[in-house]
C-alpha cells in the first residue's frame, strides 16, 4: 500500500451468476482526498462500495483497510472500523423523529461513550448539516434534499473515517446539489476521506482530486480529473464525443 493510501482493493471480484459484477479491480484510496468514481449505468459502481462495506461480499480478492485486511469482516465491524456509507436512496426510519435515528447512528458507531456523549455528539452534527431545527420531525416528512442530508449525518454519527457517497445528488435541485457538496467539502477539510459515485461529471470533476471510470465492471481510466476528462476512451464510452472540458470548468 502506497503510503498515504488509507483503502486499497487488491483484485477484487464480485460475481452474480456468470455476471462480473466488478471484475479484478485494483484500487487505491488516498487518505484525506475526495475520490470520485463514475461510469454508465450498471457499471458496478454501487456492487462496488457494497463489497467494500461487504453488504455482499467479494467472491475474490482482498480489501485493506489502513493496512488491516477487512474482505472477511462483516458490515458492522467495518463500520467500528471508521467506513460509513449512504445510499442512492434515502436509508432512512420514516416514523422516528430525526434525533432518534440520528441516536441510532451514533449507538451504532460509539459503543463506548456514554449517553449524554452521543446526544452532544449528534446534535453538533445536525447543526453542521443544517437539521438542528428538525430534530423532533418525523424523518419520513422531510423533502428529499433535508433526507440525504440527514443519512449524510447519520453515517457521521458513527464517527467516520472514510464516507462513501452513492448519488448524493441524485433527485436533488441545483440548489440542493450545492448544498450537499459544500457540505462534502467541508467534511473533507474536517481530514474525512470522501470516495464518491456520482453521474453528474461538473459536480465530479470539480470536487475530486482523483477520478476513476468504471465500464462492465473494469476500471477504464483512473487518474486527475484533468487527465481523465482528456482520456479518448473515457469520451467514447462515458462521456460522449460531443463532451468538451469547458463542460466542466
Amino acid at each position: 500500500m502506497s503510503l498515504d493510501a488509507i483503502l486499497r482493493l487488491k483484485n477484487v471480484s464480485r460475481y452474480f451468476g456468470s455476471l462480473a459484477a466488478v471484475k479484478e479491480m485494483n484500487l487505491e484510496v488516498p487518505a484525506g482526498k475526495i475520490f470520485g468514481i463514475a461510469g454508465p449505468n450498471g457499471s458496478g459502481k454501487t456492487t462496488l462500495i457494497n463489497t467494500i462495506t461487504h453488504i455482499v461480499p467479494p467472491n475474490s480478492g482482498e480489501i485493506y483497510f489502513k493496512e488491516r485486511p477487512i474482505h472477511d469482516l462483516q458490515t458492522y465491524s467495518i463500520c467500528h472500523l471508521g467506513i460509513a456509507r449512504t445510499f442512492q436512496n434515502p436509508e432512512i426510519f420514516g416514523s422516528m423523529p430525526v434525533l432518534d435515528n440520528m441516536m441510532l447512528g451514533a449507538i451504532y458507531g460509539m459503543k463506548r461513550e456514554k449517553g449524554f456523549e452521543k446526544l452532544e455528539h449528534v446534535r453538533s452534527i445536525l447543526k453542521f448539516v443544517g437539521l438542528a431545527r428538525e430534530e423532533e420531525v418525523k424523518a419520513g416528512s422531510l423533502g428529499i434534499g433535508a433526507k440525504k442530508r440527514l443519512m449524510i449525518a447519520i453515517a457521521l454519527a458513527t464517527k467516520p473515517q472514510i464516507l462513501i457517497l452513492d448519488e448524493p445528488c441524485a433527485g436533488l435541485t441545483a440548489i440542493e446539489s450545492k448544498e450537499i457538496i459544500g457540505l462534502i467539502g467541508k467534511l473533507n477539510q474536517q481530514g474525512i476521506t470522501i470516495m464518491i459515485i456520482e453521474h453528474n461529471m461538473k459536480v465530479l470533476m470539480n470536487i475530486s482530486n482523483r477520478v476513476m471510470i468504471m465500464d462492465h465492471g473494469v476500471k477504464i481510466c483512473e487518474g486527475t480529473p484533468d487527465d481523465v476528462s482528456k482520456d479518448p476512451q473515457v469520451i467514447e464510452i462515458y462521456l460522449g464525443k460531443k463532451y468538451v472540458k469547458r463542460e466542466i470548468s
